[in-house]
């Protein structure tokens, strides 16, 4: 099994063909600029599924981009309060139940933000017993928005086949007829549908395709990686085995005395090093000399070149997504002891993820609305990141150790990042002079004097938040 230079360019040249046939596949992408039923009846996405759900499927950091996305704006604590002044018992334990019913489908919320992020929409059907709400998340990769017409108006419907079933769904902030229950024999149901840009109606644009050409190329690569190194075919040194010169071959004959070929040294060496898949080429010399074996290590560039068109690529995704690096439990930056790098990121993307979350408020509104007429007012919270986390907490005993804070104040605030405080235990209407408290100088003061009985009240309050 030889090798030579010109072999080693041309595995490098088809790993450049595969990465050019790739990126001459670009032409899946739609060229049109707006909902259309020019096709059929059917809405034109600005992304084909086939190519969504193949970049999904074979991107892993657009996979992990659009779980982790979804897993910060939608797994946390949602709250639902009524958007008015008026204060109505009744209605805010409808409200609660309503925040119930909502945390009970948080994680179909989560399934149908995976759909938004990597397909640039998602569908989630709602049914609704006149109390009790549920929700599901229908594959987006099943669906498509198609235009029906009912007499003389055009209505658009949101059609899921699964294999040959076929089932279509009114889309909520749609208007149709009263009396429009069936289309084609089935059974119409109701739907909500997360998407829409300053392009498209019902779609939008996913976040990975302003990096789509890198992501193609890193696809490529990793696809031919595997296919090499699963073959045993990288050539990463030249093993040279120096055999002394043989005359003759030795010729062997079978059972009816016919002479059969026996396979030279060179031949069966080369297929036991072959089938031993170590990636090692094989060149034999002659020599008057003893048998000798020398390894030669192969220096290949191009190799180190591909490792870092993947690396920008990764890159590339998580900027599309606004993901750091370190979100992926990767921290490969070093960083001095009092710079505040890190902590700016974490805000940074904290930032973010709250305005991300606006759509979601947004959609959530709308949902609620429609199943019981009234408006409410979403509020999601955020994670919190350990490093953002210590340095909160650090602020606010520092801020109570400088007497800025009152006692009451920094318990609250405390509260916020440790569960050992629970604020239902204090009763901050009682004695409310020794929860406006404050440390000065290592003393409690206040505008009266506080007594022997506060003073150690405080320090046992202290004991354990501090």
């Amino acid at each position: 099994m030889k090798i030579t230079g010109k072999i080693i360019n041309t595995e490098m040249a088809r790993i450049h063909k595969s990465v050019a046939n790739n990126l001459n596949n670009m032409h899946l992408f739609s060229s049109v600029k707006k909902d259309t039923a020019d096709t059929s009846t059917e809405l034109k996405t600005p992304v084909t599924m086939e190519t969504a759900v193949y970049v999904f499927e074979n991107s892993s950091y657009v996979a992990k981009s659009c779980r982790i996305l979804a897993k910060d704006i939608i797994l946390n604590d949602i709250t639902l309060t009524l958007d008015n002044d008026v204060e109505d018992a009744e209605a805010d334990t409808v409200v609660q139940k309503i925040t119930d019913y909502l945390l009970e489908n948080q994680t179909e919320l989560y399934n149908l933000a995976v759909d938004y992020y990597y397909a640039g929409w998602g569908a989630i059907e709602y049914a609704y017993d006149s109390t009790r709400f549920t929700l599901r998340q229908i594959p987006i990769y099943t669906c498509k928005v198609v235009q029906v017409r009912i007499g003389k108006e055009e209505y658009y419907l949101l059609r899921q086949k699964v294999n040959t079933e076929v089932h279509y769904f009114k889309i909520m902030g749609e208007n149709y007829p009263i009396n429009f229950t069936t289309y084609e024999g089935e059974e119409l149901k109701d739907c909500a549908i997360l998407g829409g840009d300053n392009f498209y109606e019902f779609f939008s644009l996913p976040l990975w395709v302003n990096e789509s050409d890198k992501i193609f190329t890193e696809i490529a690569i990793s696809k031919k990686n595997y296919s090499t190194i699963s073959t045993g075919n990288i050539a990463s040194g030249v093993l040279n085995i120096n055999l002394e010169p043989q005359l003759k071959a030795p010729v062997q004959y079978d059972e009816n005395g016919d002479a059969v070929k026996v396979q030279s040294r060179e031949e069966v060496i080369s297929e036991e090093l072959a089938e031993a898949n170590g990636g090692t080429a094989v060149l034999f010399t002659e020599s008057n000399r003893p048998v000798t074996l020398d390894y030669i290590k192969l220096e290949n560039n191009n190799y180190d070149y591909l490792n870092t068109i993947q690396e920008k690529a990764e890159q590339s995704v998580l900027n599309c997504y606004g993901i750091p690096l370190t979100r992926l439990m990767i921290n490969t930056e070093k960083e001095s002891m009092n710079s505040n790098k890190t902590q700016s990121i974490w805000e940074i993307y904290t930032l973010d993820l709250k305005n991300e979350q606006k759509k979601f408020k947004d959609f959530i509104k709308e949902l609620i609305y429609d199943l019981y007429k009234i408006r409410v007012d979403v509020e999601m919270s955020v994670p919190i990141f350990s490093d953002k986390r210590e340095t909160e907490v650090g602020l606010l005993i520092e801020q109570w150790n400088n007497g800025l804070l009152t006692l009451q104040q920094t318990i609250t605030g405390l509260s916020q990042y440790n569960d050992i405080i629970n604020l239902n235990d204090y009763d901050f209407t009682v004695n409310t002079s020794l929860w406006d408290y404050r440390k000065l100088d290592s003393y409690y003061q206040s505008l009266d004097s506080a007594s022997e009985e506060e003073l150690a009240q405080i320090e046992e309050i202290l004991r354990t938040i501090e």
